[in-house]
């Protein structure tokens, strides 16, 4: 039975991901999670897991009050050399990782994502708000160019990540330590097909029988470019769920209504996180039609896991070992779009999970603790 920590970091709010990662790493070791302020609170423990919200820095996000914040925290959890490893999720632990290879603990970036991707997602975008806002990226990229190759390993999650961490331009400025690729963990025992909760949710969200059930779980963001979800609903019977929020809600009921297609698309606003299995039980297709370079999102692991068939753009990686479940299509043409999801929806929904083996939660974080020297 392992008896050191592996404090977690994470610069945001307590995101699923991480969550799920350090609730299942508790079941076998202490895990302690450091995070930016809570409302009124500031330590305890949940699921397992102890929590430090570090007092004086803005929730979810990047500030110099999380570096300072975070590097004296993660010295005091280090002070008594009990510490296994530390988990970066992100840049989270960028401000202390020379502290944790001091001490001999283990050091793992968690990757989701690289600012190569990101600025190539953004240039490409042909959005002024974007372009100008790769500035950050640049600094970013020469941010990750000095940092990355002081942890032990990196977590990749999923291949387009691996490939950018390994490839130029990453892979020749840095000298890149053991990169190794990772899957999210998808508990299966929230998220599995439930015909039940599925009958409950197409009543509540007054779908009429027989008609097709279309998801796009995640943020509304102008780089999600979920119009191309929406302008789906012309000339078709389908009913779209858009459950989550953000700066693209008004712009995107604006379509619906211009479009004549607004009686058919529901906005349910941000979701709390144990609704989703009932929503991606209900779906006949989940729809990621992103312009981003995606690594490997949840939403097209939970969705698989429900037995829901999910159709992604090009910019999206494939899951490996998912087949036919998930269908990669150009979204930036609406005709091919619109023929991928006819195709997708005339095969129909599982009545099974489609999730591939190797990627529940449970398998996950035992290469985790592997990495971090605790497995």
């Amino acid at each position: 039975m392992l008896t050191r920590g592996l404090p977690l970091h994470h610069a945001g709010g307590m995101e699923s991901v991480a969550w799920d990662l350090a609730r299942e790493l508790a079941r076998t070791a202490p895990v302690t999670v450091l995070t930016t302020s809570l409302p009124g609170r500031a330590e305890f423990e949940l699921d397992g897991v102890r929590v430090r919200a570090l007092p004086g820095t803005p929730p979810g996000r990047y500030s110099a009050a999380w570096w300072r914040g975070s590097r004296a925290a993660l010295a005091a959890e280090l002070s008594d050399g009990s510490v296994a490893g530390v988990l970066s999720v992100s840049a989270g632990a960028f401000s202390g990782v020379d502290l944790a290879a001091g001490r001999g603990a283990r050091t793992v970036l968690q990757a989701h994502g690289t600012s190569v991707m990101e600025l190539t997602s953004k240039l490409t975008s042909r959005r002024l708000r974007p372009v100008l806002s790769s500035v950050r990226n640049v600094h970013g990229l020469l941010r990750d160019v000095a940092t990355y190759r002081r942890f032990d390993t990196v977590a990749a999650i999923g291949p387009s990540v691996e490939r950018s961490l390994t490839r130029p331009p990453l892979g020749r400025l840095v000298a890149m330590p053991p990169v190794h690729l990772l899957p999210n963990g998808i508990d299966t025992a929230r998220f599995h097909p439930d015909p039940a909760a599925a009958a409950r949710v197409r009543r509540e969200l007054a779908v009429p029988e027989g008609s097709p059930l279309l998801l796009v779980a995640g943020r509304l963001h102008p780089q999600k470019r979920v119009d191309r979800s929406v302008q789906l609903l012309t000339g078709s019977g389908a009913v779209l769920v858009l459950a989550g929020d953000g700066p693209e809600r008004a712009p995107l009921q604006r379509l619906a209504a211009e479009l004549g297609v607004d009686d058919r698309v529901r906005f349910l606003g941000a979701v709390e996180r144990g609704r989703l299995p009932a929503l991606y039980a209900a779906a006949d297709v989940s729809l990621l039609t992103s312009q981003w370079r995606e690594g490997l999102p949840m939403a097209v692991l939970e969705s698989l896991a429900c037995g829901t068939p999910v159709v992604t753009s090009l910019t999206t990686a494939p899951v490996e070992g998912a087949g036919d479940a998930v269908t990669r299509a150009d979204a930036t043409s609406p005709r091919a779009l619109a023929a991928t999801v006819g195709d997708v929806l005339e095969r129909g929904r599982s009545t099974v999970p489609l999730l591939p083996p190797g990627y529940d939660l449970a398998s996950v974080a035992r290469r985790y603790a592997v990495l971090l020297g605790a497995g």
